[in-house]
């Protein structure tokens, strides 16, 4: 059994679908990426405060004494 369609509305729908989902696939792609970014940033941030910490310890350690 052969589905024949007579007219293109039917073929443009799924086109439209398949567009919108390939668009929604790369808006999510986006989004990981930038999610990926802003935890290496956060990471980085992170271990800079770590540094500091242990700095700022070290030098209330000097002068306690």
């Amino acid at each position: 059994m052969k589905l024949k369609i007579d007219n293109d509305e039917g073929n443009i729908g799924i086109i439209t679908n398949e567009r919108q989902i390939e668009n929604k696939e790369k808006e999510l792609n986006s989004l990981y990426r930038i999610a990926n970014q802003l935890e290496q940033r956060i990471f980085k941030l992170e271990k800079g405060l770590e540094s500091h910490a242990k700095c700022i310890g070290e030098l209330r350690g000097k002068n306690d004494i």
